[in-house]
């Protein structure tokens, strides 16, 4: 009778394997059968090719090459089997079909076989020839060729595994876009009503509603992409009708959703805003069944590899404590470990919503470029304590700048320097919705495409950003660089200056 105890000479356990991982090789191998991988075979497949066509380095470079998830996928596999040592390589290139040999189109191979419609043809050629084949990629570590038999078993799965990991890990080379810009922050739907006043207990007013996506980090991402950057979005949003709009949405406004993990069953998180006719605004998110992203999120996802490919990195208080640590702890290491180097991201921070900051996060104030915040929010860090001296904390704690926004006004802090102070002609009042998000945008295109500090021109330039918002007059309220660069020119200055 089999027992169903290990025997102790068995070897260690199975590490457990990755199911993402597993998916995308089932996919793989499927697609190997009969004349290999192409984009007709992707396009009129049987198989169900979801987990391989969502995966975040798929749609990165469907979003970069304006291209199809189909031909995306066709293009990172073969890119990322290049990537293989030459065994795994040439298993790769032979079952799947890719082509790769007639590259270098080695003489007195005829390739045709090698590439040929049939999988067990591929297989008999491959075994037949493993030696020049080699020799072809002019490598010198050549193992013993297998037969078909032995083929189907190890070296196959091992070369697929390798490929799998690969793809799913994001480890594919793509050439960054022109000053990508990476956002953490959210993306739900808002239920705008537009109100003459905010209704006092027990009164009703008449109003007009609207539903638009919105959100800080849609908001920040949306901006960003319409003054020309390379923006990818790193949120949640639910597998419902809601989640299929923001991603629409996000995709009309040239932003990359590669990143944005779509959480099956749940629902997109909705947003309910009142806003007066003057663009002041108060919101009700609904905490309870707020859509968020996890620890576990950012490691399925390459976000180390994001964030240091990144020129800038803005976060919003949206998300979790510990998803905002963990961004903050990967750029504060790859500062420690870029002195001298190429330059580390900047780091952009909204402490927005408000609320108080955790400890576990104080030690990792030292990355942050540019903290953004109200007064209240700011007061919001240290129940108790004054904005100003929140400012002195975060300063001690080693942040490089902290932007206080005040309705039309701006003061920024920096340790040993004059507090330097902007405003502008009240345009826009306090607590006015979008204008958070279309100052920090703007301060960010100018760190990202200047590659040095902020100056006054610079924060001049994100006030006129601040008032070029029409959050009243249209839900889509992110103003294009015409639209600002219009408010910059015009003489903004506060007469009570």
């Amino acid at each position: 009778m089999a027992s169903d105890e290990t025997p102790r000479n068995a070897g260690p356990a199975k590490v457990p394997q990755d199911p993402g991982m597993a998916a995308v090789r089932g996919i793989l191998i499927g697609l190997r059968k009969r004349s290999g991988l192409s984009l007709v075979r992707l396009d009129n497949t049987e198989i169900d090719t979801t987990a391989l066509l969502q995966l975040s380095i798929v749609r990165r470079y469907a979003h970069r090459l304006r291209t199809t998830p189909q031909a995306a996928a066709s293009a990172v596999i073969s890119q990322a089997a290049g990537q293989l040592p030459a065994t795994l390589r040439l298993i790769i290139d032979a079952e799947l079909c890719l082509g790769l040999l007639r590259e270098t189109s080695p003489a007195g191979i005829d390739l045709e076989h090698l590439y040929a419609p049939d999988l067990g043809e591929r297989r008999r050629f491959l075994t037949l020839r493993w030696r020049e084949l080699h020799e072809a990629w002019q490598t010198d570590d050549i193992p013993p060729a297998p037969t078909v038999r032995s083929l189907r078993g190890a070296p196959e799965t091992q070369a697929f595994t390798a490929l799998a990991t690969l793809l799913v890990s994001g480890s594919v080379p793509i050439t960054p876009g022109s000053g990508t810009v990476m956002i953490v922050g959210d993306a739900v739907i808002d239920d705008i009503y537009v109100v003459e006043e905010i209704p006092q207990v027990g009164r009703s007013v008449w109003g007009d509603h609207r539903r638009h996506p919105g959100g800080k980090g849609l908001n920040r991402a949306v901006a960003l992409a319409r003054f020309g950057l390379d923006v990818r979005l790193m949120t949640a949003v639910g597998d419902d009708a809601e989640g299929r709009w923001v991603q629409d949405y996000l995709t009309e406004n040239d932003v990359d959703t590669s990143l944005i993990r779509v959480k099956l069953r749940a629902r997109t998180p909705v947003t309910a805003v009142l806003m007066t006719l003057s663009g002041q605004y108060g919101a009700i998110a609904f905490k309870e069944s707020r859509l968020r992203l996890d620890e576990d999120d950012l490691n399925a996802l390459p976000t180390r590899q994001v964030i240091s490919q990144s020129k800038a990195v803005v976060i919003t208080f949206e998300q979790s404590v510990d998803v905002v640590e963990q961004v903050l702890r990967v750029v504060d290491a790859l500062k420690a470990g870029r002195r001298g180097a190429a330059k580390a991201p900047w780091l952009i921070v909204n402490v927005s919503p408000a609320q108080v900051l955790p400890m576990a996060i104080h030690r990792y104030l030292r990355a942050i470029d540019y903290l953004i915040g109200t007064p209240a929010e700011l007061e919001s860090l240290w129940p108790g304590e004054s904005s100003d001296e929140a400012v002195k904390r975060i300063l001690c704690f080693g942040t490089d700048a902290v932007c206080v926004l005040d309705g039309s006004r701006c003061a920024v802090y920096r340790s040993r320097h004059a507090p330097l102070e902007i405003s502008r002609t009240p345009v826009v009042l306090p607590g006015a919705a979008g204008a958070a998000s279309a100052f920090a945008s703007a301060l960010t295109y100018r760190l990202v495409t200047s590659g040095r500090r902020a100056d006054r021109e610079d924060f001049e330039w994100a006030m006129a950003a601040m008032a070029a918002t029409e959050p009243v007059f249209n839900a889509d309220a992110m103003p294009s660089m015409e639209r600002v660069e219009d408010f910059a020119a015009r003489d903004g200055s506060d007469p009570s200056d």
